[in-house]
């Protein structure tokens, strides 16, 4: 019979926080999650934010004039 192995992972730091998520990006979420088999949707939310902050770019409101 083949040993039942754990893995220990470290553990993370996390705070719980809600916040309101459109419906249809819920389902999106959803569903990308159980598409692509990943671990769980708090981890994919939380590597979409990640992604996101450090790609973000901010772009100053031009006069209106222009």
């Amino acid at each position: 019979m083949p040993d039942f192995v754990i893995k220990h992972k470290k553990k993370k730091d996390y705070e719980q926080f809600t916040c309101r998520i459109e419906v249809d990006l819920l389902e999106t979420i959803k569903r990308t999650v159980l598409d692509y088999n990943l671990p769980s949707i708090n981890e994919f939310i939380n590597e979409c934010i990640k992604y996101s902050l450090k790609n973000m770019k901010i772009v100053e409101d031009e006069d209106e004039e222009n």
